[in-house]
């Protein structure tokens, strides 16, 4: 019998209020639908046994208070259920329905059916799972032909519910199979929308997400757990979050230990790495938003150890994949920072923010949360006094928010290298490295930290030997670097076969001129690793301090071959910038060295190419270039074109494949992506040459050709003799090779937080210490390369094209001291002592210990008869930091003997005739660093 429109009209109302759950209007749209269909008694008692079944469930929960929360808990062992209903308070809507269903067609019947076993299931009856089978019995789930609409949320509620019985009754793999058609179902239809098949299809992939995990099947929960997320980003952004934060939290494990089971089993793959990078950088996005919108901040007794747990697992992650470019740190340090606004005072979100920190490069605030973790780790460990000495497995930790002394070492010793290797700072790094050593002593057993221990006592005696190398005392340098000698001793003596060990000792031995020994330890380190360029660079200036040139100059190119910088094939792009640096310095000190073999013409031809190289080197790294994979701004804005992985999905077993939405080409998506930066300040770096226009990291980062030297010199130096420095001609200099500075100083690319820990995310990004480091070393190496010319020209009585490549060193970095020493030199060699004399002043105003110029000025005093002044100046050289300068010791000597104190005479010329046969080509500390990496 067909419907009057009426009928009609009120049968899409109805069916549109229970798409929406609208139990308000049922009542109401029953009782009309009966008027005008005497035979619709059934659609709406169906009807009638849903509002009684939802409103109940929202009664029972807000009397219990019950939210999803609890879901934040859930494991595959232990999934939460909302409360269950009373079987009384729905009875007589389900006496209503069964007394009239069998008037209804047959269609009807199945959907009531289903109806029924969802009110079943949703009771705390005793036979509910034998209510649900009944009702289902005869129903054949999924349907032959799907329906459209509200019932196919209804079959999509069939589905659950009977899997829901299923998995009551233990019989897993069939529930997992009713909540597999669910997803199938919304799969294929993707047009069907509406309320209550969220709620039916959320809960479906969910439960069969964690059962899969429960059964071991990752692959299986990893499809499903991907199914959810394309689901998720057409539900309400509110619905329901903390299960959606459970599933990503499970979905970033499975993910990074397929990954890892892959890469065990088939090795690395860069195409592979890159699809899964993608995917896993949207999920952390998607599980911080979900987590954050239902974590308020802690309570004095309370820790948020889920975000712990969050930030934990993205830390790792990123560990897994890479450091990324300097935009995918910089995004880790503010997802960190997020994380600190949601927790208080917690110890483990200082140390991940401390290590993403030198990693990013920003070494200041890296030391802000250094000393804030330590302050509080000293803090928690007074409190902990007076307790029991209780161990806590790693998820009490974690729950707690308490730090083991494993990590506590950790700290301290990255700490302790922090400050000698980037900042310098001897005695913070020599505080650090005992705190390491005496918390080990106290808390760890030896062979559970040998490798801690080591690097304590390594970066112990590196701090040594830096407080040695800067002290003014000649009686407290010796017991310094005695002390640095036996820390590294015993670093050797935990770790033998740490070439890094081997590699610190010898450039300790080889600074304070032990030869034969240094050359022994630099020895030990190539045998433990032979490509490490640094240690070949060691043994050719050992070699050039026993005066054996040829073969020094012919280990360099060994030691050269070992680098992949300057290779056709790699093009510097393999290396890392600052390998290229280490091979760069290599390839200056073979320029010396092939001085020394084949006079100063044949040096002078390798000249070009060094600052060809040095363009290359310190034009912007390739890694520093493009956007953050890991921020959200534009995951939000376009969520409908998120990967498809069920159409494509990568299978993480022994074969993978790859899906071409989600990463093209072998390399992460930059431009363009689904993901840019969150900030949006990471993009691209430039440098700048001398005419102002932009250079990329594959430009060219000058107009001219690098020619040495220049016809077009400015002459600067020579009309700035006397003045107090030439920044006033900074416009007007010419576009050379001294431009090429400004390429360094835009390279630097990152940019950092002005913050301090725990505080506020900040507006506006600043350079990190690590790119403003990177530009002083750039234009401290562009100054060697030009005096390095100007030497070799002012050698060959080239004068005015030595003092065109000092113009240009001024150019660089009219600051460095070596600029106007070598200046002075250039004026003495002209007979100019007047003016040489102003020079080396300027070079001592710079830099007031600076040995050469003190040695210079010395001689000039002794030239003069002024003895006294001459012994004052000589004294004080060679007891601070020119206790190694041949010159002044001679010089001394000099003036020792034209007082008639011949034995103090002897004793000096000698010292200095030692100290000339143990010179190399270049001072050891000056060209090799003192830590290996």
């Amino acid at each position: 019998m067909a419907l009057s429109s009426k009928a009609q009209a009120i049968e899409r109302d109805f069916y549109n209020a229970r798409a929406k759950a609208n139990y308000a209007a049922f009542s109401e749209l029953a009782r009309r639908y009966v008027k005008h269909n005497k035979e619709g008694v059934v659609f709406a008692q169906t009807a009638l046994l849903e509002q009684a079944v939802g409103e109940a469930e929202q009664a029972v929960r807000k009397a219990q208070g019950w939210s999803f929360l609890p879901s934040l808990d859930d494991t595959p062992e232990m999934i939460a259920q909302p409360p269950a209903i009373r079987p009384e308070s729905i009875q007589e809507a389900v006496d209503n329905l069964e007394r009239v269903v069998t008037r209804g067609s047959e269609e009807l019947q199945e959907y009531a059916g289903i109806v029924l076993a969802r009110a079943a299931i949703a009771t705390n009856a005793p036979d509910r799972l034998q209510r649900v089978a009944h009702y289902l019995r005869n129903i054949q789930l999924p349907p032959a032909k799907i329906p459209t609409g509200h019932n196919f949320a209804l079959v999509a509620c069939g589905l659950t519910v009977k899997g829901l019985a299923l998995e009551d009754e233990g019989k897993l793999p069939e529930a997992i199979v009713c909540y597999d058609n669910v997803s199938l179902m919304v799969q294929a239809a993707p047009t069907e929308k509406c309320e209550e098949l969220a709620v039916w299809t959320e809960q479906a992939l969910y439960r069969a997400s964690l059962l899969k995990l429960r059964q071991g099947d990752q692959l299986a929960a990893i499809r499903s757990f991907r199914a959810y997320h394309n689901q998720a980003l057409l539900w309400p952004n509110s619905f329901p979050l903390p299960r959606r934060a459970t599933i990503y939290r499970y979905f970033t494990q499975c993910l990074s230990a397929s990954f890892k089971s892959h890469t065990q089993i088939n090795g690395a793959n860069g195409s592979v790495s890159a699809v899964i990078d993608l995917e896993i950088a949207q999920i952390h996005a998607y599980w911080e938003d979900a987590l954050y919108a239902v974590t308020p901040f802690p309570r004095a007794t309370e820790k948020n150890w889920r975000v712990l747990n969050m930030i934990e697992q993205i830390v790792n992650d990123r560990k897994l994949f890479g450091g990324g470019n300097d935009a995918d740190k910089r995004a880790l340090v503010e997802t960190i920072y997020r994380a600190s606004q949601k927790t208080f005072q917690s110890p483990r979100i200082l140390r991940f923010l401390f290590f993403s920190l030198v990693d990013m490069g920003q070494y200041d605030e890296a030391v802000l949360s250094l000393k804030a973790y330590l302050d509080l780790v000293e803090i928690n460990q007074r409190v902990k006094e007076g307790a029991s000495d209780e161990i806590f497995s790693d998820e009490q930790r974690l729950r707690l928010d308490v730090e083991s002394e494993h990590d506590i070492v950790s700290v301290m010793v990255a700490g302790s290298r922090l400050y000698s290797k980037d900042l310098q700072q001897p005695d913070e790094a020599l505080e650090c490295a005992k705190k390491a050593l005496e918390t080990i002593q106290k808390h760890l057993h030896s062979q559970d930290a040998k490798s801690l221990l080591s690097q304590a006592f390594l970066y112990q005696g590196i701090a040594y030997g830096l407080q040695a190398a800067k002290a003014h005392e000649p009686d407290h340098r010796p017991q310094l670097y005695a002390k640095s000698l036996e820390s590294l001793d015993k670093a050797i003596e935990i770790l033998p076969l740490s070439f890094e060990n081997h590699y610190a000792r010898a450039v300790q031995l080889a600074e304070t001129r032990e030869i034969p020994a240094a050359l022994v330890a630099v020895k030990q380190a190539l045998g433990l690793n032979a490509s490490h360029v640094p240690s070949w660079h060691l043994l050719v200036l050992l070699l050039s301090a026993q005066k054996d040139h040829n073969k020094a100059l012919e280990l360099c190119g060994v030691g050269l071959k070992e680098s992949d910088w300057d290779k056709p094939e790699t093009d510097g792009l393999v290396a890392s910038q600052l390998e290229g640096e280490e091979y760069l310095a290599l390839r200056i000190t073979q320029a010396m060295l092939h001085d020394q073999v084949y006079g100063a013409e044949a040096a002078l031809e390798l000249h070009e190419a060094l600052f060809h190289l040095y363009t290359k080197i310190f034009a912007p790294e390739p890694s520093s270039l493009g956007e953050s994979l890991y921020d959200i701004q534009n995951i939000r804005q376009q969520q409908q074109q998120q990967f498809q992985m069920d159409q494509s999905e990568i299978e993480l077993g022994s074969t993978l494949t790859v899906p071409t939405t989600a990463g093209g080409g072998g390399g992460r998506r930059r431009a363009g992506s689904i993901l840019s930066v969150r900030s949006r300040n990471g993009g691209s770096e430039v440098g700048l040459n001398s005419n102002g226009t932009g250079t990329g990291a594959a430009g060219s980062v000058t107009n001219n050709t690098l020619d040495v030297p220049k016809a077009n010199y400015a002459s600067s130096i020579t009309s700035s003799i006397g003045s107090t420095g030439s920044k006033g001609r900074r416009s007007g200099r010419s576009n050379t090779v001294g431009s090429a500075s400004a390429v360094a100083a835009g390279g630097g690319g990152a940019v950092g937080l002005g913050r301090s820990p725990l505080g506020l995310l900040p507006t506006v990004p600043r350079e990190t210490t690590k790119a403003i480091q990177r530009r002083a070393r750039a234009k401290k190496v562009l100054v060697t390369l030009w005096l390095l010319s100007a030497a070799t020209f002012r050698r060959l009585g080239k004068m005015q094209d030595a003092l065109k490549a000092t113009e240009e060193a001024e150019r660089t970095d009219a600051s460095n001291p070596d600029v106007w020493y070598q200046l002075g030199l250039l004026h003495t060699a002209q007979g100019d002592s007047e003016t040489a004399s102003v020079s080396f002043s300027k070079a001592l105003a710079l830099a007031p210990y600076h040995p050469a110029c003190l040695a210079r000025l010395g001689c000039s005093y002794l030239d003069a008869g002024s003895l006294d002044m001459a012994e004052g100046v000589l004294e004080t050289t060679t007891r601070g930091q020119g206790w190694d300068s041949a010159e002044a010791w001679y010089y001394l000597g000099k003036v020792f003997e034209g007082s008639d104190r011949l034995v103090r005479a002897k004793e000096c010329l000698w010292y200095a005739l030692d100290l000339e046969r143990s010179r190399p080509v270049r001072a050891f500390t000056e060209a090799v660093s003192r830590i290996a990496a």
